[in-house]
This record gives C-alpha cells, sequence and structure tokens, in this order.
C-alpha cells in the first residue's frame, strides 16, 4: 500500500463511520470528514496517520484504545503490527499536541487513552488522579 493510497474500507475505517463527524470538547475540535484539526481555536496540520490516531482516540475518549485496534484503524489489516512504529506516530501527535496543553496516555502493552481537557488540565496542575475518580456518595 502506497502513501497515498487510504486503508481498506471496514467498519473501523473513517469512510465508513459516519455517525459523528465532528468531536468538540472545547479545545479540541476534529471534523472527521474535512480531516481537519484545531487546538483551542488554532487549526492544526497533521499527517494522515496522526490524524487517524487522534481521531480514533477522540471518538473513545473515555477508554482506552487497544494498540492494534489503533493500528487496524490507521493503516489496515494488510500491514503488520509494528507497536514501535506505533510508538513513534503517537509521541510525534503528543508533540504537536502539547502546546495545547492536550495529552495521550499510554498503558504499557495495551494502549493508548486521550485525556479529556478537565483531565489533563488536573494533571498538568500536579492533581492527584484519585482526585478524578468518582467519589463514593456518603450516607446521611
Amino acid at each position: 500500500m502506497s502513501a497515498g493510497t487510504p486503508p481498506r474500507a471496514d467498519a473501523d475505517h473513517p469512510a465508513q463511520a459516519s455517525t459523528a463527524d465532528v468531536y468538540d470538547d472545547g479545545r479540541l475540535r476534529i471534523e472527521y470528514d474535512n480531516f481537519y484539526v484545531a487546538c483551542s481555536g488554532q487549526a492544526l496540520r497533521l499527517p494522515r496517520a496522526e490524524f487517524l490516531l487522534l481521531a480514533r482516540l477522540a471518538r473513545n475518549p473515555a477508554r482506552l484504545v487497544q494498540a492494534e485496534e489503533l493500528w487496524r484503524y490507521t493503516w489496515g489489516a494488510s500491514k503488520p503490527y509494528n507497536p514501535d512504529s506505533l510508538h513513534v506516530h503517537i509521541h510525534r501527535l503528543r508533540q504537536r499536541l502539547a502546546p495545547f496543553g492536550i495529552q495521550i496516555e499510554t498503558m504499557v502493552n495495551v494502549g493508548y487513552q486521550l485525556l479529556l481537557a478537565t483531565r489533563a488540565q488536573s494533571d498538568a496542575h500536579g492533581d492527584s488522579r484519585a482526585d478524578l475518580l468518582p467519589q463514593p456518595i456518603e450516607a446521611a
């Protein structure tokens, strides 16, 4: 598959995913159909692979996305899974998003998660992750 050829279309590929064509959390905006990304209102040009990685993570912002799922979504099933290559692309994407306070969290040997803006802000300010978990309701 050449660099300009899109991966094979399937149920997990953006060409088939039309239910949510825009993600916008106030800080990060992704227009899936237009391959458009803006961070804090500033347009951000991403290479195709990085756009697809970010798009998949943003479709699932509250859950960890397995590394192999990200690979299949970005490069299709015809290209063998390469965790080192995926890690490099995630690293580059992190560098592009860091100035805007947007983070991607890694669970080693499992996958990645896009941190929601409020969670990323809390982490940047040194807040405890325990404070971000749902708190039990105390009986009155």
